[in-house]
């Protein structure tokens, strides 16, 4: 089986222990504990050309957060617990910033600058920080919901209902299609000039994943799609997708390109990919994977 390419190996979850309140401040309290601080979903790193994560420990927060109910655990990688901290004040972000001379920055602008674990748990921290933002109500009965489980649950307070709100992700396609020597890219207009990229997009309810693929490429693409085979996933945290990574060989190659979804779309051989790599998407996506893999295969 082919490894996904963006997981966190050796990310001890232990999540058996997140319900044991003792076991949890143990590894809070330990002296290599490492607090992710975010701030209106941004990371902290340091300023320099290639940016590192700046992690703080239990005495940088002092008082400045509640308590360790107020952070989630996100497991424990090299012998180090790591937990997430919302940092919902602007005054002490600005104390933390001039404390480790560092810039809370947008991640996804910094991802691929970042050392591979480093990117991958500040990813994790943002995605159950930007969860928790978003269901502190239930949206079963409308009530206040409160933090459980070192951060993996949220409970609604209202005696009569008590609903358990889980973190979720999306599932969604992605597909690298060719035909013949050449690959399908599209772009969409807000992403940088000249960027294209494998085409994407979400699983719909009752839809087996190949069906997606054969419905999303046609949808935006207009062709039609076979011999679909999984490759990779990779959990997309922004905010909250699971991509699966397909190729697939077209059966024609008149495109009719759905403006709604892309700016444009169309065949690139090998020798074009290769000489213009500024046509590329990010480095740390699975879709760069996609097409690094078919570019690597021979004409």
């Amino acid at each position: 089986m082919k490894t996904n390419n963006i997981s966190i190996r050796g990310l001890d979850r232990s999540s058996l222990h997140r319900n044991d309140k003792t076991w949890i401040i143990d590894k809070f309290h330990d002296e290599n504990s490492r607090i992710i601080p975010i701030h209106n979903m941004k990371v902290l790193c340091d300023k320099t050309k290639q940016p590192k994560a700046v992690y703080l420990t239990p005495k940088n927060l002092d008082t400045a957060i509640d308590s360790i109910d107020s952070m989630s655990f996100l497991g424990v990688y090299d012998e180090t617990p790591y937990f997430a901290a919302d940092i919902n004040s602007d005054e002490l972000a600005t104390n933390l910033s001039q404390q480790t001379n560092a810039l809370f920055q947008n991640l996804r602008s910094v991802l691929s600058l970042l050392d591979r674990s480093d990117g991958q748990i500040l990813t994790l921290a943002r995605f159950m920080t930007f969860w928790h933002s978003r269901n502190q109500y239930c949206g079963k009965c409308g009530h206040k919901t409160k933090r459980s489980s070192a951060g993996h649950v949220r409970i609604c307070q209202n005696e009569g209902c008590r609903e358990y709100h889980f973190p979720s992700m999306d599932p969604a396609i992605i597909v690298l299609v060719s035909s013949g020597k050449r690959c399908l890219l599209g772009r969409k207009k807000e992403w940088p000039d000249g960027m294209y990229s494998t085409l994407a997009g979400f699983v719909e309810p009752g839809e087996t994943i190949e069906e997606a693929v054969i419905r999303e490429i046609q949808e935006e693409a207009g062709i039609d799609v076979d011999h679909i085979e999984y490759q990779h996933s990779q959990s997309w945290l922004f905010p909250s997708s699971l991509m699966l990574g397909f190729t697939a060989q077209a059966k024609e190659e008149e495109l009719i390109v759905d403006k709604n979804e892309l700016e444009d779309a169309r065949w690139f051989t090998r020798h074009e990919l290769k000489v213009n790599p500024q046509i590329l998407p990010t480095s740390v996506s699975i879709s760069y994977k996609l097409i690094m893999e078919w570019l690597d295969k021979d004409d």
